[in-house]
């Protein structure tokens, strides 16, 4: 009977520290893990590495935080095109991108009960204002394709590098371009591990994008010293109106 009850408590130990020795070993890195948006910032790259099983897939995220979103609806009245209502979108988040070991992770259709990839997002996104229910889909779909050309969502099926293992594991890198409009903030890192369509590993790391320099500068005197923000953009203007005047002149009388 005793050997019955450590055999129990034995499994039960092993249930309980199996998530976190899994978590572990997933060894998640990013680097760099803070990008510093300057002056001449026209994007960056942030690498993700990790380790997965043998035979296991994986997909990479860089989720940004959700906001509420608002954004004017067009449409015909009279014959011309104009401002028709507001429409509000929430749960969206400011940044998506994602890539995968294997295409199909993030192909239509959708593993059952994937927390990855566009479908998955959308379940979290919700409308308001001038949206008809029959309309949802159609206007997501939209959504969708602006923020890709915008390049602030976006997938990459396929992309993710596997080398080879490192003992009882396999080292996976992949690489996400930031977009120029990548806003500071804090963004979450996500390595999800698939093996056989089913989730054994999920860990999580941060990554921050902050403005440094001149740009900083600027952000610092709009939010805290409003007033010397406001008589700065007007000298500025005021200047490059007179330089802009000077040039013309100039130019004219050759």
């Amino acid at each position: 009977m005793k050997i019955k009850q450590l055999a129990l408590v034995l499994g039960c130990w092993l249930l309980l520290a199996f998530p976190a020795l899994a978590a572990a070993s997933l060894d998640l890195r990013i680097s760099p893990e803070v990008v510093e948006i300057g002056a001449f910032f026209h994007g960056g790259q942030v690498t993700v590495r990790g380790k997965i099983p043998p035979g296991a897939q994986a997909v990479m995220e860089v989720v940004g935080q959700t906001a509420v979103e608002h954004l004017m609806r067009r449409g015909r009245r009279g014959g011309l095109w104009m401002n028709v209502g507001e429409v509000d979108v929430q749960g969206a988040p400011s940044l998506y991108l994602a890539m995968s070991t294997d295409p199909r992770l993030l192909q239509a259709p959708p593993a059952e009960g994937a927390t990855w990839g566009y479908p998955a997002l959308k379940k979290g996104v919700s409308l308001g204002g001038r949206v008809e229910p029959g309309e949802q889909e159609l206007f997501l779909e939209q959504f969708f394709k602006l923020k890709e050309s915008e390049e602030i969502y976006a997938a990459f099926p396929g992309t993710v590098k596997v080398s080879g293992a490192a003992g009882d594991l396999t080292a996976v890198t992949g690489t996400f371009p930031l977009p120029t409009m990548v806003k500071p903030g804090t963004y979450q890192v996500c390595l999800t591990v698939i093996q056989d369509g089913q989730v054994i590993g999920k860990q999580f790391k941060d990554l921050k994008v902050a403005m440094v320099g001149f740009p900083a500068m600027l952000s610092s005197l709009a939010y805290q010293h409003g007033a010397t923000y406001g008589i700065l953009a007007v000298v500025i203007a005021i200047v490059v109106g007179f330089a802009m005047g000077y040039l013309f002149k100039g130019g004219g009388g050759h």
